[in-house]
């Protein structure tokens, strides 16, 4: 199972969270247009790794699981919006944002941010999650 696809569902379960809805099988189903079965095998794979919690109605987000989702989400935001800014098409920008979000160490993200003036919101107008600040040597 490729980590960019727990990735995946992490995001689509933050965007459930934002929208105040539960997260379950059908409704992960019906946003990523897959099967009920498989939505259901990731949503049980980020229950074990700490990101979501059974409750009544479904599942919901954890402390962790919001801040992994934010920061992934920043990752791309920031990623993409130097992408577009240095002159890659958005839809370049996007996808190649998507290849690299997770596999940058956060002090680049914050240099990133940094460099390109603390930008509030991506090319697609959408928030960037504020992150953490980090000490330089």
């Amino acid at each position: 199972m490729r980590g960019d696809a727990i990735y995946r569902y992490l995001r689509c379960a933050y965007d459930l969270h934002l929208r105040g809805e539960y997260i379950t099988p059908k409704s992960m189903a019906k946003e990523l247009n897959v099967k009920r079965p498989t939505a259901f095998e990731f949503i049980k794979k980020l229950e074990e790794r700490g990101y979501l919690l059974r409750d009544e109605g479904g599942y919901i987000l954890t402390n962790l699981g919001i801040q992994e989702a934010e920061r992934v989400l920043r990752n791309h935001r920031l990623i993409e919006t130097l992408l577009y800014r240095a002159g890659v098409s958005l839809d370049d920008a996007c996808l190649l944002a998507s290849k690299i979000e997770m596999d940058i160490a956060d002090i680049d993200v914050e240099r990133i941010c940094e460099y390109l003036g603390n930008p509030t919101s991506c090319p697609h107008g959408k928030p960037i999650p504020r992150g953490e600040k980090f000490e330089r040597n």
